[in-house]
């Protein structure tokens, strides 16, 4: 049954209010928006969500009430904006994401239906060509039934996406710049991935629920013809060899930032010191205040107000050598933080940020500090007995050691690297419950961190770039990113 109160219809409070989730994406087209934002609310499914998502448009789109609104300064294109129509859906909680060219709308009632009653995750609105006497002759059907038609490309008017979809591949990708065949590239991946039937697909009788201006030809398009067409000739290539070479890669579409990450854990005493540190954010105020163009977050267990800039975050109280504990909680961090792109994990007490380091670094490279001595300091095979350890310096005692208060790289290769220890300390650590390791504990995790920087072979960077001359008065400060105590 369904109620009406006042003209609009009325959705139970068990049900949710942002299932199907509607973005517009417009660029200096006000009246095209303002219409096509009529005939949205006409139509509105009960309970949607709409957002316009406006690209630098001048002057700014506006939107009537209930609608959210969403600007971009400057023009950043189509990729951009459709990711953030992707973004502002997703993070809302949407199951069914309708993302549409402000140059379409609904022309019936419930025109959603056949979309989310589909069991395929992608579907786009298409027509097979122009409807005047003008002819384009671009598309064929390759498949047809009652509910749906298969075409041999796609158009990018509505574009259909069960979220499903998008958290399998992601959204468009930023290769393709501002725009031209990143929805194809998506419905491909998706298609590749073994999602959908066929990589483009529309419901049967879909012109009967939407109008397209474009296919109308009643409107100037919002990219000029030769920026379409120079977008066209540079995206082709990738596509088509993607296409070819069946690619499923995910496309992250939520603007990716950059991190640096310490830890304060003082709940158990630090084995190096002999004692316990004092919560006191004033310890890392000039790490805090040095970090610059990224997210500075703090990991603690005691410390109850942030240094200046920097964003706290709890950790809970483990019993555990806190060296090691650190990177487990980095890893269950950026594991819960997909977003960021570059990460530094960095002791916070004496690591300063000397020069932004983010346009200079490379992924797939992981950037390490290091000390002026080698492992066959004494003070290194004294202080970590494992068998493991003493056996790694014996190999290793003429190479640089590495030091653990600078790790760098992307979020995907410093996860795996501080799995990696957390994954050795254990190992130890059952090791000594099966009285196969009979060795006391070591004092902490320098000898596992160069293990594991061991195991990343030539993809390890480290040197005067990365870090000042360690324990000088920052020699090198000129290019370091990082002074190092």
């Amino acid at each position: 049954m369904q109620v009406t109160i006042d003209g609009v219809p009325y959705v139970p409070a068990c049900a949710s209010s942002t299932r199907i989730g509607i973005a517009i994406t417009t660029h200096n087209r006000a009246a095209v928006l303002s219409r096509a934002l009529d005939k949205h609310l006409r139509y509105l499914p009960a309970g949607a969500l709409v957002v316009v998502i406006d690209d630098g448009s001048a002057p700014a789109a506006t939107v009537p009430d209930g609608v959210k609104l969403i600007r971009h300064d400057t023009s950043l294109g189509i990729v951009a904006s459709k990711n953030a129509s992707l973004a502002a859906l997703m993070d809302a909680g949407c199951e069914h994401l309708f993302l549409w060219d402000d140059d379409a709308w609904p022309i019936a009632d419930d025109w959603h239906l056949p979309y989310i009653e589909s069991p395929e995750p992608h579907l786009a609105y298409q027509f097979l060509d122009l409807a005047g006497p003008r002819k384009l002759n671009d598309l064929a059907v390759l498949y047809r039934d009652d509910q749906h038609v298969a075409y041999t490309g796609q158009r990018g008017v509505m574009l259909y996406y069960h979220r499903s979809a998008i958290e399998n591949v992601g959204g468009f990708d930023p290769v393709y710049g501002r725009g031209m065949y990143e929805h194809s590239d998506l419905a491909l991946r998706i298609n590749n991935a073994g999602l959908t039937t066929w990589a483009y697909a529309d419901v049967t009788g879909s012109e009967k629920l939407i109008h397209s201006m474009d296919e109308h030809e009643e409107v100037t398009r919002s990219v000029s013809r030769p920026d379409r067409e120079a977008l066209v000739a540079r995206n082709v290539k990738i596509h088509n060899e993607r296409r070819d070479a069946g690619y499923t890669g995910f496309a992250e579409y939520r603007p990716r930032r950059n991190v640096v990450i310490t830890t304060l854990l003082t709940s158990q005493p630090d084995p190096q010191r002999g004692r316990k540190i004092q919560p006191d954010p004033a310890l890392l105020h000039a790490w805090a205040t040095s970090i610059s163009s990224a997210d500075a977050v703090v990991l603690a267990d005691e410390l109850t107000e942030a240094p200046p800039g920097a964003q706290l975050v709890s950790a809970p109280h483990v019993a555990m050598n806190v060296y090691f504990r650190r990177w487990l909680h980095i890893y269950q961090y950026l594991r819960d933080h997909p977003e960021y792109h570059f990460v530094w994990c960095t002791d916070g007490t004496d690591v300063e940020m000397l020069h932004v380091p983010w346009d200079e670094m490379a992924a797939g490279k992981v950037y390490i500090g290091s000390e002026p001595k080698t492992y066959a300091d004494a003070w290194a095979r004294q202080n970590h007995p494992e068998e493991v350890y003493q056996r790694f310096i014996t190999e290793n005692k003429n190479e640089v050691m590495l030091n653990a208060g600078l790790l760098g790289g992307t979020r995907e290769d410093v996860m795996a690297f501080v799995h990696a220890i957390v994954r050795l300390y254990y190992r130890i650590e059952s090791n000594r419950f099966w009285q196969t390791e009979r060795a006391g504990p070591a004092v902490g995790d320098m000898l596992a961190f160069g293990i594991v920087a061991k195991s990343f072979g030539d993809r390890v960077v480290t040197g005067p770039q990365v870090h000042t001359v360690f324990k000088t008065d920052g020699i090198g400060k000129e290019v370091a990113w990082f002074r190092h105590k």
